[in-house]
Formats: structure tokens, sequence, C-alpha cells
């Protein structure tokens, strides 16, 4: 069977090693160390379980204690730099984790009295001030890296500079352009600010982060306990791994369905990657290439709706849009990326005459979906409770309910159906017991007795068909998903503050504007070049940040320049967002190459160029839709038919680039090919019959051209062989 073929290619203990590495961590503990780095890691989770589902603190004590377990379990898990092999924990990272619990302890005490602080703060609260900002600092150093705290530090001391002239011998004049200058501000009210305030470091990133995004990533820990990720890969595989290609086929779909959940490209290359990529070499893919489909199907697995990771609730807070309307509106741009994919995937197949898995090697879907198709029921749930307009928090922590109680029933009906069934029953008496006694939200009951309904009928289909076991779930794996989603929020909460410290900076100067307005003077306006001139400078600003802080700088510095354009909000933000996704596949920095090369063995810089390449089909995508919001759904006057037709022709357009990008078709194209798909490609871009009609009949020319190359192509090779004979 393939599987079997592909665990005795992997080397678990080597790969384990690179993802410490890549996270900045080799630090192993024993002991009771380890069991301190576990007690702070399942007390921070179950703390967001509590406040998701029972009782959510007032935004500045919740965030206060989100970022003090946050910055305790760094300092914690996190040395000073890597490859240190550090077996305990120093004194001085003890110290650290201890002053970054202070830093939530003394919000908290003086919580009642914070409102007169950030005019009149005391000595203790400027010397918690500026603890507080430089271990967010290091922290970020320890668990992102250096370009989001260089870039951090800029913009503080931007502020710092603002009315500073030059000593009388270098001309005293202003350090800072008069376009660019402000009033300026001491080191002591900066770090006040952001501390104190709620639009620094306890901001709308570090609020979205405590509310939303860290019960998002332990719903995808527990998915990941369950074995839901390797479920997707199989369901994946079993579905397109005979088809040409179809290795990298199953790894993009099964990349966007995590990646979805994950909202970090690293971290959803090398759950899926671990897998798929050995397969796809397996299948004639060079090592290069299969790393860099993953890194663009786990990179664009952050566009795909239902959940869209962190951004998606961050782009709600700062537009005012509701989250599930974002999440509708993204909907038709993220399938038309993922069909860019694929299609590009398609052309790397056909060009080297790349087979699939043949079908004797792969389970059946029937065998896969009757044996853990369960484990699809939690994101199924998720998106039908939002859609009856439940909030995503108390969505999220429904779905975590339904993962932990359906996979607990499951495994326990299959080892031993009696005894399964009665702790299914006595988990739904106790779920209505803390309804009553605690105000456990009256959803959990319900969510209780729909799981074991559908636990019935998977224990029924296992009978009749021969699955694989249920995957094992108890107390031990309930805490292992518990620790690993508190670890895997880590980098977003760090991200988070360091990002609030950007957004703080913004308020205090009043730079968006600014930056917003030379944008517009540069490009006289046209929206043409303002749109071209703002992707250019997403792609730099994010080059070597994380998504949750690229897009959060890029909302607040480059979005307002689209918006003074009459370009519809959502737009502006999704116009941004996606080019901040995509500056995280652009080498040289492109993190997540860095993760699949070392699964595939290749060089993670020719990595990085193929995730690019193969991610390319977005580039075009944001200008699609600034262009014609039908793709978004914002265009009211609009009827289906027009945005049928619409999805219709930017769907050709999106084959066109592929095309291009692949510079194959049915067979290798020439420059004409070329010219024409990437003219099509353009002039499908502004959505009008005229540009429609021309860019559907000009692409329309290159399939006829292309079927008769091909066709002279097989003559030739055929005539000299009858010659011969």
């Amino acid at each position: 069977m393939a599987q079997s073929n592909l665990d005795k290619e992997l080397n678990q203990e080597e790969l384990n090693k690179q993802l410490d590495e890549l996270e900045g961590s080799d630090r192993t503990l024993f002991g009771w160390m380890a069991v301190a780095v576990l007690v702070v890691a399942v007390s921070f989770s179950l703390f967001h379980l509590y406040t998701a589902g029972i009782d959510m603190l007032p935004r500045m004590q919740q965030n206060a204690v989100h970022l003090a377990f946050a910055l305790t379990l760094i300092f914690l898990i996190f040395p000073y730099k890597k490859n240190l092999g550090q077996k305990k924990i120093p004194w001085y990272d003890l110290l650290l984790s201890l002053l970054g619990a202070s830093t939530g302890i003394y919000i908290l005490i003086i919580s009642k009295d914070l409102v007169g602080k950030v005019g009149d703060p005391n000595t203790m609260d400027t010397v918690m001030s500026f603890i507080a900002l430089l271990l967010v600092l290091e922290a970020t150093r320890r668990v992102v890296g250096k370009p989001l705290v260089i870039l951090a530090t800029t913009f503080m001391l931007y502020a710092w500079l603002g009315d500073m002239y030059l000593p009388d011998f270098l001309g005293a004049r202003a350090i800072l352009p008069d376009v660019i200058n402000h009033f300026g501000f001491t080191w002591s009210e900066i770090a006040e600010f952001m501390y104190l305030s709620n639009e620094g470091i306890f901001g709308t990133p570090i609020t979205v982060s405590a509310q939303y995004v860290f019960i998002f990533i332990l719903f995808g820990a527990f998915l990941e306990v369950t074995g839901a990720g390797k479920m997707f890969i199989d369901l994946a595989m079993s579905l397109v791994g005979s088809f040409k290609g179809g290795p990298a086929k199953a790894a993009v779909i099964s990349s966007g369905m995590m990646g979805s959940i994950s909202g970090s490209s690293v971290a959803n290359a090398v759950t899926t990657g671990t897998f798929t990529i050995p397969l796809m070499k397996k299948t004639g893919f060079r090592p290069k290439v299969a790393g860099g489909v993953e890194v663009a199907a786990s990179s664009s697995g952050q566009l795909l709706p239902p959940v869209m990771g962190a951004a998606a609730f961050i782009m709600a807070d700062f537009t005012g849009i509701p989250y599930l309307d974002i999440v509708k509106s993204a909907a038709i741009p993220a399938l038309l990326s993922y069909t860019a994919i694929l299609f590009m995937v398609h052309l790397e197949a056909s060009k080297h005459n790349l087979t699939g898995i043949p079908r004797k090697e792969l389970v059946s879907p029937f065998r896969v979906f009757a044996g853990r198709g369960y484990l699809l029921l939690p994101i199924i749930a998720i998106i039908v409770l939002l859609i009856l307009r439940l909030t995503p928090i108390l969505a999220s922590f429904m779905a975590i309910v339904g993962t932990i109680t359906i996979a607990l029933f499951s495994y326990r009906m299959q080892k031993n159906f009696g005894a399964g069934f009665l702790v299914s029953l006595v988990f739904t008496g106790a779920a209505y017991a803390a309804h009553l006694l605690f105000g456990l939200n009256e959803y959990v009951t319900f969510v209780s007795i729909g799981s074991i309904i559908f636990a019935l009928i998977w224990y029924v289909m296992g009978k009749k068909v021969d699955t694989e076991k249920q995957v094992k779930f108890g107390w031990k794996e309930f805490l292992s998903a518990l620790e690993l989603g508190a670890k895997n929020a880590l980098s977003v909460v760090a991200a988070c503050a360091s990002a609030g410290i950007l957004t703080g900076v913004v308020t205090m100067t009043g730079l968006g504007p600014i930056l917003s307005g030379l944008i517009l003077d540069l490009a006289n306006e046209q929206l043409f070049l303002v749109l071209l001139f703002t992707m250019g400078a997403c792609i730099v600003m994010g080059l070597g940040l994380p998504t949750t802080a690229t897009y959060i700088v890029l909302a607040a510095v480059m979005a307002p320049a689209l918006i003074q354009l009459d370009i519809p909000v959502l737009a502006a933000h999704l116009f941004v967002f996606y080019y901040g996704i995509l500056a995280d596949d652009t080498p040289p920095i492109n993190l997540p190459a860095y993760a699949t090369s070392g699964i595939a063995k290749a060089d993670p810089v020719k990595t990085g160029v193929q995730g690019f390449k193969f991610d390319m089909g977005a580039l075009l995508l944001p200008f699609a839709f600034v262009m014609n919001p039908m793709l978004i759904l914002q265009d009211e006057t609009a009827t289906w038919i027009q945005i049928a037709l619409s999805i219709m022709t930017a769907f050709i357009g999106i084959i066109a680039w592929s095309t291009f990008i692949q510079s194959y078709l049915f067979t290798k194209f020439g420059w004409l090919e070329r010219v024409l798909a990437v003219a099509a490609a353009v002039v499908l871009l502004n959505h009008s019959l005229l540009t429609d009609a021309i860019g559907v009949a000009l692409f329309a020319a290159i399939i006829v051209y292309q079927w008769w190359k091909r066709d002279r192509e097989d003559r030739s090779q055929v005539e000299p062989a009858q010659e011969t004979v």
C-alpha cells in the first residue's frame, strides 16, 4: 500500500529536529520542568475554553491574561538562540517567564484605575511599561524572527524622532522629511501608550487573538490529535491520487482544508507535507517542485473559508463587517486561486508525463469515509453554526466540544460498544448538569447528543465495511491537544503583540493617512497605478513576516489609500490580505519553503521559487475583484446571471494566466502563445462585454493553435518511425 511505503521513507526523528529548528526551539525538557511547561500550556488552553464557552473577561483583562500566558510559555520553551541543545530552563529564562506573567497580573491589579493611567502614570506604571515592551520584542524575536522586531523598533524610532532636529553643525534641520514629520514622543510616553492603553500591545491584534484566534487554533490542535489532518490527506488521495499528478493534487486539496483552519502556512506545510511530499517524489515530481507545490497549497489555504485563519477575524474588527460576510465574499476568489494551483499542477504533470498512484494501491474513498469520516462533522458543524448566526467564538467552542465527544464516543464504541455508549450518556449528562449549575451553553448538550447519534451511525458503517481502527482518544490525547494548541498559538500571540506596536505608532502619529496621501500623489490618483504601487509595497513589507502581522501592518498603512479611491472597504482589505500572503511565499525569505525543503531534501531557495510560481495564480486575482466587485459579492446591483458570468470569465482568465506561467497547455508554448495568454488574462481583469469577448477569443485561439501544434508534433514523431519500418 502507498501509506506503508511512505512510512518507510520518513525519518520522523530527523523531521522533528528540522521543525524544532524552524520554530526556533531545540530545548528538550525533562522532569519537573517538562511538567511545569505542560501545566502552563494546559492552563492556557483551559482558560480560553472557559472564556469562550462560559464567560469572557472584560477586554483589557482578557488580553492581559492571554499575553501573560504566552510570554510565560515562550521563555520557558524557546532559548535565546537556536542550536543550544538545552536540557533545562536557565535561570534567566525562568526570571523572564515570571516577568512575563507579572505583566498580565499588574494589568489585572490596576484595571479599575487604568483609564486615567495613560495621561498620568506613576513610576511603577512606567517601569512595567518598559518591561512589557522589551519582553514582547524579545519573545517575538525568539518565536517569529528578527524582521518583525526590526519593523516594530523602526516604527517606535519614527514616533521618537518626530520633531527632532540635527545639530547646528549638521544644518539644524528636521531629521524626518516634512511630509512625514509629527510632534514627537518621549520613550516613556511611547512605552506607556503601548502598555497602558488599548491601542498598543493590547490593541486590536491581541484582542482578536485573545477572543477569536486562540480558540480556532485550539480547534485545529484537536483535529490534529484526533487524526483529522491525516484523514484529509487520505481522503484527498483516495479521490484524486490515481489521476495524472495525483499526489500533488491531493496535497493541494488536503492543504486547503487544513490551511483554512490553522491560519499558518508553515504549520500547514509541515502537517500535510510530511505525507504528501514523499508521495509526490515517488510519482516523479522533482524534490524542489514537490516542496513548492506544498508551499503554494499551504499558504493559499489561509484564503479559503470557512475560517481563513487569524486575519479574517482581525479584518472583521478593522472593517466592522461581520465575519460571516467576509467569509462569503472571500469564497469565490479563494476557489479561483485553488483552481489555478490545481491546474498548474496538472500542467506540470503533463509536461513531464507524470502519472498518479495505481488505484489498487489506494484505499477506496468509501472505506476512508466509513472509517474516519466522522472527523469531518465538526468542520461541517462550524459552518452550520456560523450560518445560524452564532458568534465565531461560540461556534468554535462548539466545534471543539463536538470534536472531543465524537472522537471519544466513536473510539469507545468501536472498542466496546456497551462501555462506549455508557460513557457517551454520562458525558451528555455532565454537559447538561454543567449547563444548569455553571451556565455552560445549552448548545453543548445538543452537540453531545448529536455526537452520540453520529457515533452510532459510524459504528454501524464500521461493522459493514473493513475499516481502519478508530484513532484512540482519551485523557492523554485530550491533554496533548490542549498543550499543542497553546504551543501552536505562541507565534500568533507574539506577532499580534508586536503588530500592536505598529498600529499603536500609526495611531499616535497619524502615519496611516500620511502614507495613503503619498501613494495617491505618487500615482496621480490613477487606480491601476495605485493598485500596482500598493501591490509592490505589500510584497516588500510582508517579506519575512507571518501572515497575521503582515495583514495588520498593511491594513493600517496601505488599505486606506485604496478606500480613498472609492474602492469598497472589503475589496481594499482583501487586496492587501492577498498580497500579504503572497509575500509569505516570496523568495528569498520564504519560511514555508524552508519547512518543505527539509522534507523534500531540496534547496530551500529553489523550493521557494517553485512555491512562488505555483502561487502566482493569485497574483492577478486582487486586481480582478477590485475592478469587478461582483467576484466578492460586493456589487448590490448585480444579478445572479451577471455574477455567474463574472465568475466564468474570471475562471477563463485564471486558466489563461496559469498556462502563461507554466508555458504549456497541450504542448510547450512558443512566444506567440505566451503573448496571447498573458493578453487574455489581463483583458479579462476588466469585466465588460467587450473585454470579456476579446479575452475569451484570445484564449480560444490559443487552444486551437496548441491543438494543431500538438497534432503536428505527434505526426512528425510517427512519420520517421514509419519510414524506418
